[in-house]
C-alpha cells in the first residue's frame, strides 16, 4: 500500500478565483442539495488548461468534463461532485471529499509543536492501514481537512484514483508519497 498527499501543480495550472468574493469551506460536510454553482474567473489566463485547476485551496479537486467522464465513479465514492461556473469558459466540476478517515496513528506520527506545547502541523505521517482502507481511494483526515489523500496498490488499479490519473495521462496534480513512519505498510 502507498499513501499520497494530493497537491495541485500550482506553478503550471490556471488559478480560479471567486468572482463574487464568496468562499466556501470544504470540511467533509455535504453541500448538496443547497449548492448553487459559484462563479469564478481565471486569474492567470496565460496558463494552459489542464485536467485539474487550482481553486486556491488544496481541500478540493477542480476538474474539467473530460476528467469527470474518466473519474466519475471514483469521485462519487469519495464525495459529491459539484458544478462551478467560470466566466467566458465551460463549466467545471469540484469534488467535495466527504470520506474522512480516522486513520492517523498518533503514536508514530511526528508533529511540530507550538511554544505552548500544543500540536502544530504534521512533519511525518503515520497511518493505520486497516483504517485507511475503504471503498473510496480518495479521503481526508480530521487533523488536516485542508488536504486530500489517496491510497494505491491495494485494489484493482482501475478502482484507484492514483492509477486512473496516470493511466489516462491526466495533468495538474502532484502526488507526494507519504512514508508510514513507525510501521511498514
Amino acid at each position: 500500500m502507498k499513501i499520497f498527499k494530493i497537491r495541485q501543480d500550482v506553478e503550471n495550472i490556471p488559478w480560479l478565483l471567486p468572482a463574487d468574493n464568496k468562499y466556501c469551506k470544504f470540511d467533509c460536510s455535504k453541500k448538496m442539495p443547497m449548492w448553487e454553482p459559484h462563479l469564478f474567473y481565471n486569474a492567470d489566463p496565460k496558463k494552459k488548461a489542464h485536467s485539474f485547476f487550482s481553486l486556491g485551496t488544496s481541500s478540493v479537486l477542480v476538474f474539467d468534463e473530460h476528467t469527470l467522464e474518466i473519474c466519475q465513479t471514483v469521485f462519487e465514492m469519495a464525495g459529491e461532485i459539484l458544478t462551478i461556473r467560470v466566466e467566458r469558459a465551460k463549466d467545471l466540476y469540484l469534488l467535495n471529499v466527504l470520506e474522512c478517515m480516522n486513520g492517523l496513528n498518533y503514536d508514530t506520527t511526528v508533529w511540530d509543536y507550538y511554544n505552548d506545547g500544543t500540536k502544530g502541523r504534521i512533519l511525518q505521517y503515520a497511518f493505520h492501514p486497516d483504517r485507511v482502507l475503504n471503498e473510496a481511494s480518495i479521503f481526508k483526515i480530521p487533523e488536516e481537512l485542508a488536504n486530500i489523500f489517496c491510497y494505491a496498490d491495494v485494489k484493482n488499479p482501475d478502482d484507484e484514483f492514483y492509477h486512473i490519473y496516470h493511466k489516462n495521462k491526466l495533468t495538474g496534480l502532484i502526488f507526494e508519497e507519504l512514508y508510514n513512519y513507525g510501521k511498514k505498510f
